[in-house]
């Protein structure tokens, strides 16, 4: 049962395409051999689509959107929004910073972050 416990900590990463060397390794053998941890990684794969999903259907911004929010604030952060639990978690922010305003989306599961994207949009000058 150990072994399920940090096969399922590192799933995320795997189903991602992160995980390397001997952790993906070791991931993909005790996949081939557990039912539970199968389910898992569908699980996994399915709420990462999910959401990856939702998040194209997100509206554009409206050209010079980003100018304008950048010489309104600039040094500040926007703003940023958790939600979730220690299981399962989403935060959305925005940071003004010189020479852009980074985006970013990050999932957590089971208390580790999975950056989902992180968009940097260059100021026109």
């Amino acid at each position: 049962m150990k072994d399920c416990e940090t096969i399922r900590e590192l799933l995320p990463w795997y189903a991602s395409g992160t995980l390397e060397g001997d952790e993906a390794r070791a991931v993909t053998a005790h996949l081939a051999s557990c039912d539970a941890c199968q389910e898992e990684l569908a699980l996994v794969l399915r709420l990462r689509r999910g959401i990856e999903g939702e998040l194209r259907r997100l509206p554009n911004a409206p050209d010079g959107m980003w100018r304008r929010v950048a010489a309104e604030a600039f040094g500040r952060p926007l703003g940023r929004i958790d939600v979730g639990s220690f299981l399962v978690g989403f935060s959305l922010g925005a940071n003004i910073k010189r020479g852009g305003v980074p985006v970013y989306g990050d999932l957590r599961l089971l208390g580790r972050r999975m950056r989902l994207f992180n968009v940097k949009q260059e100021e026109s000058t």
